[in-house]
């Protein structure tokens, strides 16, 4: 590797400058990704676009699906500023709809990328859609403990275990996301909180009067 030892007085980059490089280049791969998909985008147009010179991509992350994955991580940072504050005794219906409120919020933003992201994983194989996903998912992770906790206070079924729950609320809100998608799709993301919440809790069964 080639280092640059003839001058220095090269000035180095500070901590600030790279946390916002790196938030750039994560907004112009989402950007990218979304136009392109995942193999159609070029590396140095993230750079470029980005407002920064080709190759500079390479300092903050390894390859395409390295920075692909990274916008999947922001994603959870973004939810977690948008959460809206709750008391420790929320309900685990007020709970999952804060959570998924915040998400639909910041995906109605990066809604084409949402998509892309779905379609990539979605069709490609097991392993290469291990490879888009971030390793530790803190939406899962708060989703497994906000399930524990509603099966602990007799909000949920308890013949089922947290990890079920997630995955029936997963394939909730993937299933509605899939419907809102459809051409001449009636649903409006703005709706599916509520909807998903509902339905999950109580399904479609008929309530008494």
């Amino acid at each position: 590797m080639w280092v640059a030892t003839h001058n220095s007085h090269m000035p180095r980059v500070s901590e600030a400058t790279k946390s916002q490089h790196r938030e750039r280049l994560l907004a112009a791969a989402a950007a990218e990704f979304a136009e392109r998909g995942l193999g159609g985008a070029r590396v140095d147009d993230i750079s470029l676009t980005a407002g920064l010179a080709k190759g500079t991509i390479y300092n903050y992350f390894d390859s395409k699906e390295h920075i692909f994955r990274e916008v999947i991580a922001a994603w959870w940072d973004r939810i977690e500023a948008t959460r809206e504050p709750l008391p420790d005794d929320a309900s685990t219906a007020e709970q999952l709809g804060a959570v998924l409120r915040a998400d639909i919020a910041v995906m109605a933003d990066m809604e084409e990328f949402a998509r892309t992201a779905f379609r990539e994983v979605l069709f490609s194989s097991q392993d290469q859609a291990s490879s888009l996903l971030p390793s530790w998912d803190p939406l899962d992770a708060e989703l497994l403990r906000l399930m524990d906790q509603g099966r602990e206070r007799g909000e949920l079924r308890r013949d089922l275990g947290a990890e079920d729950h997630v995955r029936m609320f997963a394939a909730l809100v993937n299933g509605f996301l899939i419907e809102l998608w459809l051409p001449n799709s009636t649903l409006d993301l703005a709706e599916l909180p509520a909807m998903v919440v509902d339905f999950f809790l109580s399904g479609a069964a008929e309530r008494p009067s």
